[in-house]
């Protein structure tokens, strides 16, 4: 029996990884590395960061310890790209953590006009929603055109039994040029003329 992918190993490499590759690009190198962490989803989200340096040194106590990421596994299924941008969205939460600027309320999931800001910034489109404030990413045409460029892999995701899965997997649409190969994405459906080459984006399958 082949067991080579029964490990969460090679993801969290890959996330720590595109962290290091995110942070250089959109924030030039100033984010304190966390802790990422990949975990079931307890609280219908595809990822959250611990506002508190939730972890310690265990032969060194007293230093201050690391944020946390997390990126909830039944959602690794979906497009590498959306991955990427939760990872995108939690480092902008730690971004305003490490400059003291309160992005959230209700217990953390109402965003905030700060986290607009920041996230704006940082390559991400916002929308605001109706119950969770600016809390709905996407990455922005260039950023989704790095992330494409980094051919992310991810090989596994733990879907939860008998549960309804309220969030939609996929957030956003990918398409392609069929000349040129240029590639675009959208949170709708929407028709597109490729300036360079004189024909319509096709959606991507």
């Amino acid at each position: 029996m082949n067991n080579t992918k029964a490990t969460l190993v090679p993801m969290i490499k890959e996330l720590e990884s595109l962290f290091s590759k995110l942070n250089d690009k959109l924030f030039d190198g100033e984010l304190e590395t966390p802790v990422i962490t990949i975990a079931p989803d307890t609280c219908r989200a595809f990822g959250w960061f611990t506002t508190w340096r939730a972890w310690k040194e265990t032969d060194n106590k007293e230093n201050d310890g690391y944020y946390e990421i997390t990126i909830t596994s039944d959602y690794l299924d979906r497009d590498p790209i959306d991955i990427a941008g939760t990872l995108l969205h939690e480092m902008v939460h730690l971004y305003n953590s490490m400059h003291n600027v309160k992005d959230c309320s209700r217990g953390g999931s109402y965003h905030n006009k700060n986290f607009k800001i920041a996230a704006e910034k940082h390559g991400l489109i916002v929308e605001k929603t109706k119950s969770y404030g600016f809390s709905s990413t996407t990455p922005t045409p260039e950023t989704a055109e790095y992330l494409d460029s980094l051919n992310l892999k991810f090989d596994l995701y733990r879907p939860t039994p008998q549960k309804e899965q309220t969030i939609k997997k996929s957030s956003t649409r990918k398409y392609v040029c069929p000349v040129c190969g240029a590639i675009i994405r959208s949170t709708k459906p929407v028709r597109v003329i490729c300036a360079d080459c004189d024909v319509e984006f096709v959606e991507a399958v």
